[in-house]
């Protein structure tokens, strides 16, 4: 049995009492919903849409980096731990941010102005080139 089977054998049976004419007409209007057909997205509408979608979170990406970095820089004296330039930075940055969310700035956004210095065993430092 379909959705619209049921809602039509519920609709057949609440049709017999008048004190379920609400509930009739609202099921009457999920048969109607049922019945409209279902529109796919051309590739080029997908396309376009991811592409749309891309832009808009590259864009959120470079104003939320044109916050940060600054901060980060400001902090980075010496060579220093992504956790420990979070620690000095933390109160200039972003509520949400974390030093996951430092270490992966500096490693793709701020990759050409820093230096990354990584030791066997330990965590890796950065200092601004």
């Amino acid at each position: 049995m379909t959705k619209k089977d049921a809602l039509r054998t519920a609709i057949a049976q609440l049709s017999t009492d008048n004190s379920f004419d609400d509930v009739v007409d609202t099921l009457l209007k999920i048969v109607a919903q049922l019945d409209k057909p279902r529109t796919e997205l051309t590739p080029e509408q997908k396309t376009a849409r991811n592409e749309a979608r891309k832009a808009h979170t590259a864009s959120v990406r470079a104003s939320m980096v044109a916050t940060v970095a600054p901060v980060l820089r400001a902090v980075m004296t010496t060579d220093m731990t992504a956790k420990e330039i979070f620690e000095a930075a933390k109160y200039g940055l972003p509520a949400d941010f974390t030093a996951n969310k430092v270490q992966n700035v500096l490693l793709r956004e701020m990759a050409s102005e820093v230096v990354k210095t990584e030791t066997k065993g330990k965590a890796n430092t950065y200092r601004l080139a």
